[in-house]
């Protein structure tokens, strides 16, 4: 594979042949099975065991079938990992619709979230949107709604926080109003190898959703991949055995 890798997955089309897969060939851990077993919400759960299946078979075509079954490490903040953290990766879902990035060149984070009302007061966004843009090296919003807006900026907010691994609680507590009347801005993540900050890329999705990744450096990101349907296509997907 190149150094990055963006999935796109349609979790009702792929529904059937993720779980055929699976069922040929379990590559979920035990644990991720307990996690999915405890969560209460049948949508929920489903959307979530069904990225985690597309995201193994997206890994094992990176790193061959020893990552089966292999227990993910989390962060503090709740980010999955490898034990030898030589790939990184990062999947975010929403209403049958998931996205998955996999990096062989550093630290990546990425989010979606379908249009929705957004209920939050102005003066709480305003500070949102202003950090959303800078992360974006100064990529406008745009938008002709304020939902749209900050959906926009909420994205690129949980993209840039999970690439850097501490969650979006130490995020946003540097943009809160009373932060940004005193002046603090969000320091810039640096990524060990490059040495490079750690930057939002919007990416294009379906219509109706707000989409992006975060990496270190200013180059585009590479385009979107559609995940396979069928249950051949995508264990032609996985690699030979």
């Amino acid at each position: 594979m190149s150094d990055m890798e963006l999935w796109l997955v349609d979790l009702v089309s792929c529904a059937a042949g993720l779980e055929q897969v699976e069922a040929a060939t379990p590559r979920l851990s035990e644990a991720c099975r307990c996690q999915l077993d405890a969560m209460a919400v049948a949508d929920a759960r489903r959307d979530r065991r069904l990225t985690h299946i597309a995201l193994r078979v997206a890994l094992e075509r990176t790193l061959g079938a020893r990552v089966r079954g292999v227990a993910f490490e989390r962060s503090a903040s709740g980010e999955p990992s490898l034990p030898d953290r030589a790939t990184n990766f990062s999947i975010a879902h929403t209403h049958g619709l998931a996205l998955i990035a996999i990096s062989g060149a550093g630290p990546i984070g990425i989010d979606v979230e379908k249009v929705r009302t957004v209920r939050m007061p102005a003066l709480r966004r305003a500070p949102i949107e202003v950090e959303a843009i800078r992360l974006a090296d100064g990529a406008a919003l745009g938008g002709h709604d304020a939902d749209t807006r900050f959906l926009r900026a909420w994205v690129r907010i949980e993209a840039v926080a999970k690439a850097r691994g501490t969650g979006v609680g130490p995020l946003l507590e540097t943009v809160r109003p009373r932060s940004a009347a005193s002046g603090a801005s969000a320091p810039d993540a640096v990524a060990p190898e490059s040495g490079a900050a750690i930057m939002a890329h919007d990416l294009a999705t379906a219509p109706g959703t707000f989409a992006a990744v975060a990496f270190a450096g200013a180059r585009p990101p590479p385009p979107l991949v559609v995940f396979p349907a069928g249950a051949e296509a995508i264990e032609a997907l996985a690699g030979p055995k």
